[in-house]
């Protein structure tokens, strides 16, 4: 090995120092010939004849310098450089083409690199601020902390295993600040959270089970975020007082930089021990940690080493089972389905499964790979075209000796610099464009640990692909280049005058390729943009926005106890519908003006009596009393709940009112009378006691969702704060509201205060960005394509110019010609755009079958018969790209045409 070092070691010193090398081999020899020329001349000969007889014994000195050189260098890498000069020589000569082919290539590159920059930064980028994160596993379904402990203790699959609560969100404020309370979200930990995930402290130390038990003083722990920006980087920072929910709590421990939590898209700031009192955190209370029935728990594993994630899962799979036999929650109905026990990957900005995460990877990775071969056929295109103008230069370097693997080397060499400095540039351009602010874009719209900015893994990728594609488009113009008629090209004759001209050729190949990438992408994105605005934009929120109000309140995060929180929710909108200018007020849930897909329940309706019960799928959603009326929507048949509903406690014995909208009415009843009728969910019956006129529209919904609305019940109101709704006068404002709700309680903090209009902007403006995205990608299609088309048409007019020139001498009329050559180009659209609606048809079912098995899209939300105008667009586009050169062909002088010869 050490010998074989010094080899390599000795060529590259050769390679910088040739220079040197040379001289001295020529001095060398010559002194070997003038040694010979005189011991021939010794000899008897003549100056000449022995200076002959010396250069025949040694050699011919060119040919010992270029073997001298191959022995003592690398000639594959002296070779590589000559290619690139003369590459680089050859593009500076073609300004024009060398510009167009590195913007068409920086253009698709680009494009790529951010698109795989947002796959990189959401599926593939490891969270931040944690150890080796691909061997950290999570329970899909939280459970008991009974069960967390039995998997920390007995279970062999994990090096460590820890539970936490969370994203929970905590009312926060600095004493001594004199700062008002904000709402800060956060974890509730086991005291092995921080080791799991192999995180160290900055100042201070972790959660200890010795030195915070079970019901002792309140302690926290922050994240570096918290400390730099709320404490000033208070480098004595461990042992200050913060008040969390209205209680003191002791800070510990400050996390290290940019660790966010498990869940960086839900970025946690505050961590809170599981053995602090219920007062700190309510979702404590009950004494939760005993409870068997408290299945809020999520759980962290740390894979043990050579553990696989299928091994663990059928692992803890047989461990809950026999917990649930142990519990006496055997479930026959569940035992009979598959693994009770799913694992998500939670090294992750977002946890994923792996078929969800090869899902999206395959998604993204099918449109990045569609514009990757499209940008290149375009490039293998102008190469090929570019090829046929240079026939009689090839032709003359074949003539005269010249190899053709080294033509085909120097002319791949040529399209790998190309495809390089198109890929440099467009990987420069993506990271100009996401390493700036994103102007309309709000703040939210994307998750606290997202990093879109390309990085190395980026550069890296996106230069390599950029090689191994121009390598791999280059190498069919380059064989097609340095195969041509020596005597044709040498004679500059035309090749249909020779040949009969080949119709579907190379060329035509990719131009049929290029149209069918660009009709499955144009198609793709229409569909995807049209399902994303199809909701939002169709009949909007389904109510008048104006003077109406959102905020939220959380009083047990205020100090207040789950009892008296959910009495002070219940009377919260009758006082706040007395506030004078006030048309009404009701409580709902935090989500329930989203467009976001819903997540449907399954309910069962009979449909006459005796019949036997049909399942159907609705949205379910909890209201206060007075929603529609506080939105400004008809009840058309029966009664909406009262503040009676509202007290009611949920027992599911008891048989509870809800309202349905018209297209639950529909789905559930037909034409049939919905009033009276009975709703069941599980164990739960429900009457139906009025029908609203409410039509929620979702993005990739066809349809308006069918929705069932639930009032809320005391009980519920003790599980976290939902959201408060007020429709004032105009002209009234939200002042009188926030001095009604400080003299009902000055300690209750009102958060996420905002207009119903400034939360439809900040949802519209969450769907810009993609839509945005997928219209830039069905822009560039179009254009592309179109410069294609057009390019390759154009080239076909050059080829056949002399057989146009004696069809028109023959008496052949312009648009006979016209004609000719618009019918190979309107044949190549023709088969490309079938290829490409086919493909598009089919990807688009696939696409909307695999994810609707995820819970993520409606099955019927997507049909591509809907969507017309893209295709047809891209068709008309296209015809009119290659119309423009081909209309070149019927302004041919024929005199002129037949002279070329």
């Amino acid at each position: 090995m050490t010998t074989w070092l010094r080899v390599i070691a000795s060529r590259l010193r050769a390679v910088v120092t040739r220079q040197r090398l040379d001289h001295e081999f020529d001095d060398e020899l010559r002194d070997h010939l003038e040694s010979l020329t005189e011991a021939y001349q010794a000899a008897g000969m003549s100056h000449a004849e022995a200076r002959r007889a010396a250069v025949l014994k040694l050699g011919h000195p060119q040919q010992l310098r270029e073997a001298n050189r191959d022995h003592r260098g690398m000639p594959l890498l002296e070779a590589v450089a000559q290619d690139l000069g003369f590459a680089f020589r050859t593009l500076r000569k073609s300004r024009g083409f060398t510009v167009v082919a590195v913007l068409t290539m920086a253009l698709g590159i680009g494009l790529c690199s951010f698109l795989f920059s947002f796959m990189n930064g959401f599926v593939l980028r490891a969270a931040p601020g944690m150890r080796d994160p691909s061997r950290l596993v999570a329970l899909q379904a939280p459970v008991t902390y009974q069960y967390f402990e039995s998997y920390r203790d007995r279970s062999r699959i994990a090096s460590a295993t820890a539970a936490f609560i969370g994203p929970a969100p905590f009312s926060v404020a600095v004493e001594g600040a004199g700062a008002a309370p904000e709402r800060i979200f956060g974890h509730l930990v086991s005291p092995e959270y921080f080791s799991t995930l192999g995180v160290t402290p900055v100042l201070g130390r972790f959660f200890d089970p010795d030195s915070d038990p079970l019901g002792g003083a309140a302690v926290v722990v922050v994240s570096e975020r918290f400390w730099r920006m709320r404490l000033n980087a208070d480098a004595h920072a461990a042992g200050r007082t913060l008040r969390v929910n209205g209680r003191r709590a002791t800070i510990v421990g400050v996390a290290q930089k940019d660790f966010l939590g498990v869940l960086p898209a839900t970025a946690a700031d505050l961590f809170v021990p599981v053995t602090a009192n219920a007062a700190v955190a309510p979702e404590l209370a009950g004494g939760v940690l005993h409870n068997t029935a408290s299945s809020i728990f999520k759980v962290l594993l740390r894979l043990a080493p050579k553990v696989t994630m299928a091994a663990a899962e059928a692992a803890l799979d047989a461990q809950t089972r026999q917990l649930d036999r142990q519990n006496g929650k055997r479930n026959p109905d569940r035992d009979k389905q598959g693994r009770v026990v799913r694992l998500v990957m939670a090294g992750g900005i977002v946890p994923t499964t792996p078929e969800l995460r090869a899902f999206v990877v395959a998604g993204w990775g099918l449109i990045i790979t569609l514009i990757l071969s499209f940008t290149c056929a375009n490039l293998a295109g102008l190469i090929l075209a570019r090829g046929s103008a240079r026939g009689r230069e090839i032709a003359i370097r074949l003539s005269v000796g010249a190899s053709r693997s080294r033509l085909m080397r120097q002319l791949l060499m040529e399209s790998v610099v190309l495809a390089i400095a198109g890929g440099a540039a467009g990987l420069a351009g993506a990271y100009g464009i996401l390493n700036r602010p994103i102007p309309g874009l709000h703040v939210s719209a994307f998750p606290s640990g997202l990093v879109v900015t390309p990085d190395l893994r980026v550069a890296l990728i996106t230069l390599c692909i950029s090689a191994l594609a121009g390598a791999g488009f280059g190498l069919m113009p380059a064989l097609a280049s340095t195969r041509p008629d020596l005597v044709t090209s040498l004679k500059e004759i035309s090749p249909a005058s020779g040949i009969r001209y080949r119709r579907f050729g190379l060329r035509n190949l990719f131009m049929a390729y290029q149209m069918a990438a660009a009709m499955l992408l144009v198609l793709m994105m229409g569909f995807a943009i049209i399902g994303i605005e199809r909701g939002a934009n169709r009949s909007g929120p389904g109510f008048d926005t104006t003077g109406v109000y959102l905020f939220s309140v959380d009083p047990m995060r205020d100090g207040y106890s789950p009892g008296d929180s959910a009495a002070l929710l219940a009377d919260l909108p009758e006082r706040l519908a007395r506030v004078s200018g006030v048309d009404g007020a009701t409580l709902a849930e935090p989500n329930a003006f989203s467009f976001m897909p819903p997540q449907l329940s399954a309910v069962s309706v009979q449909a006459n009596p005796g019949d036997k019960e049909t399942v159907h799928h609705v949205s379910l959603q909890k209201i206060g009393p007075g929603f529609f009326a506080a939105l400004g929507l008809h009840v058309v048949r029966g009664v909406e709940s009262g503040f009676r509903d509202l007290r009611s406690d949920s027992d599911t014995s008891a048989m509870l009112p809800v309202v349905i909208n018209q297209s639950a009415a529909q789905q559930l009843f037909g034409s049939g009378d919905p009033l009276g009728r009975l709703i069941r969910q599980g164990d739960q019956i429900f009457l139906v006691a009025g029908v609203a006129q409410y039509e929620k529209s979702a993005v990739f919904q066809r349809a308006s969702v069918p929705a069932v609305f639930l009032t809320f019940t005391m009980k519920d109101l003790q599980h976290g704060g939902p959201l408060v709704v007020v429709r004032v006068r105009k002209g009234v404002g939200f002042a009188p509201l926030r001095s009604e709700v400080k003299a009902i309680d000055s300690r209750l903090t009102m958060f996420d205060v905002q207009t119903m209009e400034k939360y439809l902007a900040q949802f519209n403006e969450a769907l810009k960005y993609p839509t945005s995205i997928y219209g830039a990608v069905g822009m560039f299609a179009l254009i592309l394509a179109c410069v294609g088309l057009a390019g390759v048409t154009a080239q076909a007019v050059v080829r056949r110019r002399k057989e146009i020139g004696i069809r028109m001498a023959l008496g052949a009329r312009r648009p006979q010609v016209l004609r000719l050559v618009m019918k190979e180009a309107a044949a190549m659209v023709l088969v490309g755009s079938v290829l490409g609606i086919a493909g598009a048809v089919v990807l688009v079912r696939l696409l909307i079958w695999a994810s609707a098995s995820f819970g993520a899209l409606n099955p019927e939300s997507m049909e591509p018969a809907q969507v017309v105008g893209p295709p047809l667009l891209l068709i008309a586009v296209a015809v009119i790209a290659c119309y423009l050169p081909a209309r070149r062909s019927s302004t041919i002088d024929p005199v002129s045409a037949l002279r070329e010869e």
